[in-house]
């Protein structure tokens, strides 16, 4: 008998990338170049799934409770452990509160340069990604259908439930995968099935906004109140102009995993499994960027910084054994 069960669980582990090691690359329509300088290295068992930056401040989570930070927009990283065992898979960067996520439920807060601090999630699921805003407004989503709020920068956290049955016409209650929470609150999260769901009123009511299919999004961008990216199984690309409310399919150079999108101007970023692909058109064509190893390995997040006062402003990319890369 197919077990459709044990095929989601695949997808959500194909999502964390958990030991994702391939040969041969995706044939892609053009060949890109750029400066990928290794600025950090684990071991071949570690991971970091999550990097998120404050101006030229940043964190990167991991695998067994690893937490890098940054002081100088990526350049150097030293350990600032959150003093657990668990995967941690999501993290957010705040003026005053930072928060990070990961496996059974796990909520992790610091506040400024004070030590990590255990939240009650009120929940077992994994925790994929968290997003906050400087109001106080936090959501995280997680596995089988997790999302939770908090309106006291993650001191608390309610559970938000869904009719999934009605939501999907099916018994399932999906992975939701990645959310976004705006400066003036809208939230956009999106999950398995394509799904695409916004809410305007801090998560009491929800539209959805994306038509539904087979597929799965990993992973969800705005760079402004307009223009937001998201990016999924199968080489799916999908861009809003209007701040979340509609959503056009992009066109593609490869059917891998999508696992992150950043942009700025008209760059657009998108990491995965075995590629990275990058856009100056602002996602009308892509390149397929193949130095170091990008062609056979996975990076699963890719942020920028926010420019310093001397300009100096890059891409960071985390992933496979431990590695940071920045993009320059």
């Amino acid at each position: 008998m197919f077990n459709f069960k044990l095929l989601r669980q695949s997808i959500l582990s194909a999502a964390l990338c958990t030991g994702c090691f391939a040969a041969g690359a995706q044939a892609s329509e053009s060949a890109g170049e750029a400066v990928l300088d290794v600025v950090h290295q684990g071991i071949v068992h570690d991971a970091l799934y999550d990097v998120c930056f404050l101006g030229q401040s940043g964190l990167a989570v991991g695998l067994a409770g690893t937490v890098l930070a940054t002081e100088d927009a990526g350049k150097t990283w030293q350990d600032g452990s959150a003093g657990v065992a668990d995967a941690l898979l999501g993290v957010s960067c705040g003026q005053s509160t930072s928060i990070a996520v990961g496996q059974a439920g796990l909520i992790m807060r610091k506040e400024g340069d004070g030590d990590w601090v255990k939240v009650d999630s009120g929940t077992d699921q994994r925790l994929l990604s968290i997003s906050a805003n400087e109001s106080g407004l936090a959501v995280i989503v997680g596995g089988f259908g997790a999302v939770l709020k908090s309106t006291d920068g993650g001191v608390s956290w309610t559970t938000l439930s869904f009719d999934w049955e009605t939501i999907l016409n099916d018994f399932l209650e999906p992975h939701v995968y990645d959310v976004s929470v705006s400066a003036d609150g809208i939230i956009t999260l999106i999950a398995e099935f394509d799904l695409v769901m916004r809410s305007v009123d801090q998560g009491d009511t929800w539209e959805i906004v994306n038509d539904k299919s087979d597929g799965s999004l990993f992973a969800l961008h705005f760079r402004d109140a307009d223009t937001g990216f998201a990016v999924g199984q199968n080489g799916k690309v999908i861009k809003s102009t209007d701040g979340g409310v509609t959503w056009n399919v992009m066109p593609s150079v490869t059917k891998e995993n999508l696992l992150d999108v950043w942009s700025s101007g008209n760059q657009v970023l998108i990491s995965g499994i075995r590629t990275l692909l990058r856009s100056r058109d602002d996602g009308q064509t892509w390149e397929s960027i193949t130095e170091g190893d990008v062609a056979v390995q996975w990076y699963q997040a890719v942020k920028g910084t926010q420019a310093s006062d001397t300009g100096d402003d890059s891409v960071v990319m985390v992933g496979h054994s431990g590695r940071v890369i920045k993009i320059n």
